[in-house]
């Protein structure tokens, strides 16, 4: 009807993927981005404004996929190529500038997205208002908050919360969305109260406003029903598990780190209502599945063997669970440092599968240094909770793509 080179196709392009990749149809986004990457590519070269949209399009869709080397490599691209043409403090410069640290963050170089992010939200607040610098904001305290940075996190978080409301109003999905992160920030500084109140009040509003099988709703039922299982209320937790379960199988292509993550949350739930040996079966799989998706470097899949460590333990097989857990102390320890939670987890765990083995003396060790490095750091809830003896565990964290 309009054909290619009307002035509204390639719009008109971009709000139909827009509205596939709302109900987290990537492969489908992916098709038409990449089409229309190709196209204008030919047509028009690399540094056409709409080729540029496509592309960014495209780097959305890739994240979807899981396939975050290539998103790394187009977002930085992406970026280049703006900052060349419009300038390093230009709106769209600063909004690939974003997209890069979303790239690393999803690979699990908190570090160094940390720093994009916060030197895009320092520009966005000298240089704008509005949205795009409260969106900043968010990827800041997220990041502050995967390295353990949590006073931080919620200090940014709250305070970009009350900006949203106001700007965007309550029930935009953008809001929704900081909210869902400092209602995390709560539950992983051990304000319990606060996050569960939260993280009810964002999973209805965002059933309401998007629907309850939209990928942003999915994240916000797996940081609920994770909560509810760690409060004891497992027939809540086992009945939005078991959904978010599904969906994310139904949605996503199988080979995917996030079906592995809500796995591996699911075999927690096992766990919680006594099927050991299939909560075990179950981790096993989450973890090689992660290996495969990611790498065995990367947090999520750490988060994961902490979990396996348990569950080995739990089935009589504490001598492989120590040597697994001695394996992620130190891939830990050289990717997020030695005080990070993950790390400590990793740490408090390993005490644990020791005394199982009867190396009380090195568990002791290994328990005090824990200790040594919890007391001048952050802790979360779950380190935290190791000081009472209990053995801490990891919960798999959609990310919103």
């Amino acid at each position: 009807l309009l054909g290619e080179n009307h002035p509204r196709f390639w719009e008109l392009t971009r709000h139909y993927a827009n509205l596939l990749r709302a109900v987290g149809d990537y492969e489908r986004t992916e098709a038409i981005e990449r089409a229309a990457v190709d196209h204008l590519r030919e047509q028009r070269g690399e540094q056409d404004l709409d080729y540029l949209s496509a592309a960014t399009g495209l780097a959305s869709d890739l994240w979807g996929l899981a396939r975050y080397v290539e998103a790394l490599k187009l977002t930085e691209r992406i970026f280049t190529t703006y900052r060349d043409l419009l300038g390093e403090q230009d709106s769209y410069t600063l909004n690939a500038r974003n997209n890069m640290a979303v790239s690393l963050r999803l690979l699990g170089r908190y570090a160094e997205s940390l720093e994009i992010d916060r030197e895009t939200m320092e520009a966005r607040r000298l240089l704008q208002k509005g949205h795009d610098a409260l969106f900043s904001e968010v990827s800041y305290a997220i990041g502050q908050r995967l390295l353990g940075r949590y006073r931080n996190a919620e200090l940014i978080q709250a305070k970009n919360v009350r900006e949203y409301r106001i700007v965007m109003g309550p029930d935009n999905p953008q809001t929704l969305r900081a909210e869902h992160n400092l209602a995390l920030c709560h539950y992983s500084s051990g304000d319990r109260e606060r996050a569960g109140k939260l993280f009810t009040r964002v999973l209805e509003r965002g059933e309401r406003v998007m629907g309850e099988t939209h990928p942003w709703t999915l994240m916000f039922a797996a940081g609920q029903s994770c909560f509810a299982r760690e409060q004891g209320d497992i027939d809540r937790a086992q009945e939005i598990d078991e959904f978010v379960v599904a969906r994310y199988e139904a949605m996503l292509p199988e080979g995917h780190p996030f079906i592995a993550g809500v796995r591996a949350n699911h075999a927690l739930m096992l766990q919680s209502v006594g099927e050991g040996d299939q909560a075990h079966a179950v981790m096993e799989q989450s973890l090689a599945a992660m290996i495969t998706a990611v790498g065995a470097e990367h947090p999520w899949t750490l988060g994961c063997a902490i979990n396996a460590t348990a569950l080995r333990n739990l089935i009589g097989d504490p001598k492989s669970a120590a040597a697994l857990g001695q394996s992620i102390v130190t891939q830990a320890t050289e990717v997020l440092g030695r005080a990070h939670p993950l790390t400590l987890s990793a740490r408090f765990a390993l005490a644990a599968d020791l005394r199982s083995l009867g190396d009380h003396q090195q568990a002791e060790i290994v328990d005090q240094e824990a200790n040594s490095d919890l007391a001048t750091t952050p802790g979360n809830l779950h380190t935290l909770s190791a000081r009472s003896g209990n053995r801490p565990y990891w919960d798999f964290e959609p990310q919103a793509t």
